[in-house]
């Protein structure tokens, strides 16, 4: 949009600077007459493009998840696609204060510039919707969430389950820091900036709030061991306070917006095992990659190597009943549901460490358990008991990840 407006100011002087005849002989009244023509058809145009987007994004925040809302807002093609469509307003209002005074020229050339920002307006319409048709298929939202998951499992969750980390214990006196600052969504922590504070101070630094949580005023957000901090305020500003909960370090909002999508199609209204099975494709090799992780408590260490944070993330356990407990309490009786459930569950039973077995032994059973609760007839039990990494008309295999 700035760039528009530069245009419209450079261009209707551009051509009269020159002492030929390039750009043909369109008069100043034709131009002008163009140039509004763009900028109340543009702007009408515009209006209703972003009306169509906000019914667009109401109806997936409804179908699926309220939690998508940011995603749709955050994207670089409805964005750029918006800007676009402003550009040629906004250029030919501005030319229309000069080309009436810069001849016949400058008139032709401003007119073509309205010409190919309008065929760029168009190319983005197009894209634009088919964008916002993309955006809401079931399977193109898991595939960008669990995209997001992987990212931040990688970030929050460093080192594999078999390197045998031993949890450290700061030592020095414990001095609690209260939260001071506005209330919201613990989003993300500022590693870099509470490691230099710590290694200033010579002490360690635990943030006892995990990110995705709520953080109030006066909520017991910190903890220095060692010397008694100097600057809490400079150690609060390594806490980034948001309105809503993002991927960025943290791994279970995307599998809580999973969960959400598939239970939503999951209710009597929607009535969508499908959609409900497909998110279940997606936690799977989720599922996988954090059995292999080393999960609960980070330890962060500067350059030097000594411990200067510590910060508490979601375990096995979270993580594993935040995935399955929900779409299985609102699956029971769907056949597809929890053939699929079984499926994923005996291929983490058959390939994940022998410490989390526990966990999925133990949602195995409420599995069979709900199977047995929700059909009478043994047929139907022994149905809906067999694994199916489809949900319905294939087998069980056993899927092994990173």
């Amino acid at each position: 949009m700035i760039g528009a407006l530069a245009l419209g100011v450079i261009v209707p002087n551009l051509a009269s600077a020159r002492d030929d005849s390039l750009f043909g002989t369109l008069t100043a009244d034709s131009a002008r007459g163009i140039l509004s023509a763009v900028a109340s058809g543009m702007i009408a145009f515009t209006g209703l493009v972003v009306s169509i987007a906000v019914v667009v994004v109401q109806f997936g925040a409804g179908q699926y998840t309220p939690r998508l809302v940011l995603r749709f807002r955050r994207d670089l093609v409805v964005k750029n696609a918006l800007g676009i469509f402003i550009a040629p307003a906004l250029f030919a209002l501005v030319s229309l204060l000069d080309v009436e005074d810069q001849g016949t020229d400058s008139a032709t050339l401003t007119v073509l510039v309205a010409m190919v920002l309008l065929i760029a307006a168009v190319i983005a319409f197009f894209s634009l919707t088919a964008r916002l048709l993309d955006l809401l298929r079931p399977r193109r939202l898991y595939g960008l969430l669990e995209a997001g998951a992987r990212d931040a499992i990688d970030q929050v969750y460093p080192h594999r389950l078999d390197e045998h980390l031993t949890p450290e214990v700061p030592g020095g006196e414990k001095h609690a820091v209260p939260y001071h600052g506005p209330e919201g969504i613990l989003s993300a922590i500022d590693m870099p900036a509470l490691i230099a504070t710590a290694r200033h101070g010579g002490s360690v630094v635990e943030v006892n709030l995990r990110v995705g949580g709520y953080i109030w005023e006066n909520s017991p957000a910190i903890n220095v061991y060692g010397a008694a901090p100097a600057d809490a305020e400079k150690l609060q500003r390594g806490l980034i306070v948001a309105e809503e909960r993002t991927l960025t370090q943290d791994p279970a909002f995307a599998i809580r917006a999973i969960v959400d999508i598939a239970i939503r199609a999951l209710s009597p209204a929607v009535n969508d095992p499908t959609t409900a099975s497909q998110a279940l494709d997606v936690l799977e090799p989720l599922l996988h990659r954090l059995a292999r992780r080393d999960l609960g408590a980070g330890y962060v260490h500067d350059a030097d190597g000594t411990l200067r944070v510590i910060h508490h993330a979601p375990d096995w356990k979270d993580l594993i009943d935040l995935a399955l407990t929900e779409i299985r309490y609102y699956g029971a009786g769907a056949i597809q549901v929890e053939r699929r459930l079984k499926s994923l569950l005996l291929g983490l039973q058959e390939s994940c460490p022998p410490s989390r077995l526990p966990e999925v032994e133990s949602h195995l059973a409420l599995v069979e358990s709900a199977v047995e609760l929700s059909h009478s007839s043994p047929a139907e039990q022994a149905l809906a008991s067999t694994p199916d990494h489809t949900g319905l008309g294939g087998q069980h295999r056993v899927t092994e990840l990173d």
